[in-house]
């Protein structure tokens, strides 16, 4: 029986009957793949060529053929391919058809969603869409809009109302795009929610609010996690480089050489034994798995030459092992050969020395390895690169994935010899499809990394160099690191356990953005910040980015303002307790404090008040303004004729202070407190050794001597207002 009115009667023939899917759509494709036409049940987007490299294989698959009643399968192509081809002329007649093209990824999304539509109304025996009501439409999203337990079916949580706003608009979208559905099309006059936005269905906006919820990393995960991972590109790198090299050329060599089964020669055997015991090393070593299966076979455990390689000791004899009667007659030979030498992993035998992270001990740099621990070694070195880039860089998870090999450039175009290193990549997030190529301006650790990556893997220039990956956690990069650290290894190089806690791209990225806005003039990726990062300036942090770094920059910017807001009040709170600031902007300071504490001692006659800090910060206001942070200092740069530094440079108009020009000790709009005192008791012990060291030249001592009583003096002034009443 026909439920459809004769008006609401579907074309007996699809518009994009017979369309090739990826000329319809415009996407460019690879030659040799396989292209999608519209009959079929399953559209692969494998050789999409623009295809984002975090886009998964599951995601490049759209499956009709799960839908189980054959004329909606028809229907969600329809609707899947008018969503991908915007601009098709069939799609351009409809009013309310969407005009900007959704992305694959997205169309995989809604198709998932509608599959589960279309088979709850088949479950239910509605064999058409125009018997469809608003009460199944609503029974659908309430059944469909919670989360539960696979085992009892007891429901967990609500799902997120964006995934709910999804699922709407795809329900809506069959009556929108109505007239150009072939097989099926709801009752005329009836769309689901009727004109009710998805937005007002779900109850979630359909613009949220961002509010940023990832958490930093404390100093306590970032600190070792950096340390190691530094450790292993810098120190351990080009070693692991070079024993790359030898494995991939021990490798290939045995896949050209022609073996023979069994060597039956004990003449050549035992030149090969006594070869060992001539010059003092170890015959090789099985690895572990290698043991455990002579064990298996009857091997008895105290045997000897359980652990002994017999293949790779006659590689030099083409043979792959022993013939049972000439292992029988030469074991006491190679008893005796593994009693005096022992047995030992062929690779790193004689590592060279490097320096522990911790003590800078000179150590081997790694003990012998076997094959496995090699692979397993260099995979650690590549994952130390990964999370490296993302920590020092800020970029997102889809952006790493985009870099690809040969993707540094570095130029000195202004000839000052400092060189200007950039990564090539593309923005996914936000942009057309297959992203857009930008850069990243970047420091020199940065550029050792990708390096060392660059070296590390067997992909081709132009091929992605990270590849995708899911995350850093459940057995991704982190898991990685995080079990080398662990093992002896990492404790041999006296690297620092990384606690347990979640590290991803959003957070490194998160992290960068709160250390950068807290530390030392918001613009330097510094020793301060990382800990053992050489005092670098980066384009990509301090000049005002375009392309991707916009976002990241307005996260920072954000960032460094809320920092500066809580530095002016701290200081606020400090005077209240006595702690006065130093230095020569100390007075102007002091001015200004005085009048926000006569101000909020000015009030009506009533119950006592608190005063919190969010009332200081509101009066305050003018002040925060104009604070930058300096590493030993506050500067206060509300004149900038008065501004030090801009005189030293010899200009007087600027918009913030030139921080590297710096003397707070004279200009007259720096103060120097409590914070700053461990910084200038730095340099003055540092000073004092200096000015003791015989290796120095008087001329130098003269110039030391000038700054170690500039210290002084300075630590004196902290002192001494600190004290005050």
């Amino acid at each position: 029986m026909n439920l459809l009115p004769a008006s609401a009667e579907p074309a007996s023939r699809s518009v994009f009957a017979g369309s090739d899917i990826a000329a319809t759509a415009r996407l460019a494709w690879l030659g040799g793949c396989p292209r999608p036409r519209f009959e079929d049940d399953v559209w692969s987007f494998v050789g999409w060529a623009d295809a984002p490299v975090q886009m998964k294989v599951t995601e490049k698959k759209l499956l009709f053929d799960r839908i189980a009643h054959r004329p909606w399968r028809v229907v969600v192509k329809e609707l899947a391919l008018a969503w991908i081809a915007a601009q098709d002329e069939h799609v351009l007649a409809l009013p309310r058809a969407r005009r900007a093209p959704r992305h694959p990824r997205t169309i995989h999304a809604r198709v998932y969603h509608l599959t589960f539509w279309l088979n709850w109304l088949h479950e239910r025996r509605i064999t058409t869409l125009a018997a469809v009501t608003q009460d199944h439409c609503d029974a659908f999203l309430r059944e469909y809009g919670v989360v539960r337990d696979k085992a009892t079916g007891a429901v967990l949580r609500n799902k997120a109302g964006g995934s709910l706003r999804t699922v709407v608009s795809s329900m809506q979208d069959i009556t929108d795009y109505g007239e150009l559905l072939s097989a099926d099309r709801h009752r005329p006059g009836f769309r689901p929610w009727g004109t009710r936005s998805p937005r007002v269905v779900t109850g979630a906006p359909s613009r949220p609010q961002v509010v940023i919820k990832t958490e930093p990393l404390d100093d306590d995960v970032l600190r070792p996690l950096l340390t190691m991972c530094l450790h292993l590109v810098d120190v351990l790198g080009p070693h692991i480089v070079d024993l790359q090299t030898e494995l991939q050329a021990e490798r290939e060599s045995w896949r050209n050489t022609e073996w023979s089964r069994h060597l039956r020669d004990g003449d050549r055997l035992a030149a090969l034994v006594d070869e060992h015991l001539r010059t003092g090393q170890p015959l090789p070593r099985i690895e572990d798995f290698q043991v455990t299966k002579r064990l298996r076979l009857g091997w008895d455990p105290k045997d000897p030459l359980l652990t002994a390689n017999f293949q790779h000791l006659l590689r030099p004899t083409g043979h792959r092992d022993i013939h049972k009667t000439l292992f029988v007659q030469a074991r006491p030979l190679l008893e005796e050969a593994v009693a005096n030498v022992g047995t030992e992993y062929v690779w790193c035998r004689d590592a060279p020395d490097v320096p522990r992270a911790d003590t800078g001990e000179l150590i081997p740099w790694s003990l012998p390895l076997p094959n496995k621990g090699v692979d397993s070694l260099i995979r650690v070195a590549g994952h130390a690169c990964t999370v490296a880039t993302s920590a020092l860089t800020g970029m997102r998870s889809s952006e790493l994935m985009e870099l690809t090999v040969g993707c540094r450039r570095t130029d000195d175009t202004d000839g000052t010899g400092l060189a200007r290193h950039r990564l090539v990549s593309k923005v996914v997030k936000g942009r057309l499809w297959g992203g857009e190529v930008d850069e990243w301006v970047v420091i020199d650790e940065v550029v050792r990394v990708i390096a060392l990556a660059e070296q590390l893997t067997d992909a081709r220039p132009g091929q992605p160099l990270f590849g995708p990956f899911n995350g850093f956690e459940s057995r991704g990069a982190m898991t990685w690191l995080r079990q080398w650290v662990a093992s002896p290894a990492g404790r041999r190089m006296g690297l620092e356990a990384i606690p347990d806690e979640p590290v991803h791209p959003r957070r490194l990225r998160r992290t960068l953005s709160v250390e950068m806005a807290a530390r030392p003039g918001g613009l330097l990726a510094t020793k301060v910040h990382f800990k053992h990062l050489q005092v670098a300036t980066s384009e990509g942090y301090a000049g005002r980015p375009g392309g991707a770094q916009a976002v990241f920059h307005h996260e920072w910017k954000k960032e460094e303002a809320k920092e500066k807001a809580k530095r002016t009040v701290e200081a606020y709170r400090q005077f209240e307790q006595g702690q006065m600031p130093a230095g020569p902007g100390a007075d102007s300071l002091l001015a200004t404090f005085r009048a926000v504490e006569s101000e909020l001692a000015d009030h009506e006659p009533g119950p006592a008040k608190v005063v919190t800090d969010r009332q200081i910060e509101l009066l305050l206001k003018k002040k925060v303004s104009v604070l930058h942070l300096s590493a030993a200092n506050y500067c206060w740069f509300e004149d900038p004729a008065k501004a030090l530094c801009l005189k030293l440079a010899g200009t007087r108009s600027a918009a913030a202070p030139l921080t590297g020009l710096c003397d707070s000790s004279r200009c007259p709009q720096a103060t120097h407190h409590l914070v700053h005192r461990s910084v200038w008791k730095t340099a003055a012990d540092n000073g004092a050794v200096l000015l003791a060291s015989p290796r120095i030249s008087p001329t130098e001592k003269a110039r030391l001597r000038a700054e170690h009583e500039r210290s002084m003096r300075v630590l004196a002034q902290i002192d001494t207002a600190a004290g005050k009443a």
